[in-house]
């Protein structure tokens, strides 16, 4: 029997930003879903499960503009999926490259680029291990602190700091390496 989900107490104000929320994005929550699942009943509870986890973080979301909001609740979809994935321990497919733009998408959507520097974030997602890319999704997208991404990887929330580190490094080596590609 599956463990009912608590929808934490929220203030009217808080309740109309949550009705707002969901009447502007039910669609994209959707289509993130059905992106990861075929099953109707799965994207269902997919979509209520991360209707609640944004209602959670309802303060935050409200705060964001609509791009970072977008991003905000296509990595809660995904998240939510996977959490329930995992949990039932089943195989996840989900092509790496159209993870990889739309992660791009999502960040350079709040960050002018042009065309060439929009390419190098999406050659740059895509060529990040899942590991690297979850963490800086984490850090920069969803604005985990020390202490929730050291939950996730379980570790220290000291570590973190020096995985971040270790992990924008190796971002910073494969932008070099793509850019003097380019010129060489």
């Amino acid at each position: 029997m599956r463990k009912k989900k608590d929808v934490p107490p929220l203030s009217p104000t808080q309740k109309q930003a949550v009705s707002d929320l969901y009447d502007a994005y039910k669609g994209l929550m959707a289509h993130t879903a059905r992106c990861l699942t075929a099953a109707p009943e799965e994207v269902e509870e997919v979509m209520q499960d991360s209707l609640i986890a944004l209602m959670r973080n309802i303060d935050t979301v409200s705060s964001l503009n609509r791009y970072k909001t977008a991003a905000y609740i296509v990595l809660t979809v995904r998240r939510t999926y996977f959490n329930r994935a995992g949990k039932e321990r089943r195989l996840i497919t989900v092509p790496l490259d159209d993870e990889a733009a739309e992660l791009a998408d999502a960040l350079t959507d709040s960050v002018p680029l042009d065309a060439d520097e929009k390419l190098d974030v999406m050659q740059l997602m895509d060529a990040l291990s899942p590991g690297d890319r979850r963490i800086l999704e984490a850090w920069y997208l969803e604005g985990c602190s020390a202490e929730q991404l050291a939950k996730e990887l379980h570790c220290k929330p000291a570590s973190v700091r020096a995985i971040l580190s270790r992990v924008r490094k190796r971002a910073e080596r494969l932008l070099r390496e793509m850019e003097g590609n380019r010129r060489g």
